[in-house]
């Protein structure tokens, strides 16, 4: 076997060192081996010795600059907590927890594509993010995590693990697995139903899919084949869209965390729907 296979790859980097000017792997003095068996390796793993050993010798530099970038972002969301743009971080003493109960159902894993993938576990980040903060909590419940979703938690995301279940359990289960049928309500803006207001008995949930329009009425006909309750918000009713109505799921997320804790359909829609959607005329 050769010997040059068993050098370690480079560990991975939140963000590369800066390389210097001009700097490559022919101009290069190695540090933990000779010039000569520098010159002998594959020019691939030249690249990788090289980039590993600037890391090796910048990263207290690099650290301070992240810590620096750490301090920087604490400092601004302090200002935009005193300024009132976001509310802040609350404590689990601090919070009212509610008897109401959410799910993101995640059964579209094969429906969407590596981008959409990608952002729909960002999302089902910032729902967690939305409950952690909120004044008033809910029960979140992620069903049906498996595929390239699970893959994305279980590797990029592996942090989730360390999440508090007070505010959100992942669950390999579907939610019929978890809940009564009578008790399940499909939130989808394919539905004729429109909920007039959230019932503690019942729990919601919500489809857990980028899809941009690309499967109409496939979470009114899974709810309708599962023999299940459905139902939209009243959206239209309240606020005039600018814009096609499609809202992320941390979107419709919010918008029930913010019923929860003042029962105005009207606020909600306000608070969480980007102006930028909303027609002013």
């Amino acid at each position: 076997m050769d010997d040059t296979t068993a050098l370690p790859l480079p560990l991975p980097l939140s963000s590369p060192p800066p390389r210097a000017p001009g700097l490559s792997v022919d101009s290069y003095e190695p540090k933990g081996i000779s010039r000569e068996e520098f010159q002998l390796l594959p020019r691939s793993q030249q690249k990788r010795i090289m980039k590993q050993e600037i890391w090796d010798g910048r990263a207290d530099e690099f650290k301070e600059k992240q810590r620096q970038k750490n301090r920087d972002n604490r400092r601004r969301r302090k200002q935009r907590v005193r300024e009132g743009e976001i509310a802040p971080r609350r404590k689990a003493e601090e919070q009212v927890r509610t008897g109401h109960r959410f799910v993101i159902d995640m059964d579209f894993d094969e429906k969407m594509n590596e981008r959409e993938v990608k952002s729909m576990c960002s999302q089902v980040q910032r729902c967690y993010s939305a409950n952690r903060q909120a004044a008033h909590c809910v029960d979140l419940h992620v069903t049906k995590l498996h595929g390239r979703c699970r893959q994305r938690f279980d590797s990029t995301l592996a942090q989730h693990t360390g999440w508090s279940r007070e505010h959100i359990r992942m669950e390999d289960r579907e939610y019929p697995e978890l809940f009564p049928s009578e008790s399940l309500v499909y939130l989808t803006a394919d539905s004729p139903n429109v909920i007039e207001a959230l019932d503690e008995s019942k729990v919601y949930v919500i489809g857990g899919i980028v899809d941009k329009n690309r499967y109409p009425g496939l979470t009114l006909e899974k709810a309708e084949r599962q023999g299940i309750g459905h139902g939209q918000l009243p959206i239209g009713r309240y606020v005039q869209m600018s814009t096609r109505r499609v809202m992320t799921v941390n979107q419709i997320f919010e918008m029930l965390l913010r019923f929860v804790e003042v029962p105005d359909w009207k606020a909600a829609f306000l608070d969480v729907i980007p102006a930028r959607k909303l027609d002013n005329e």
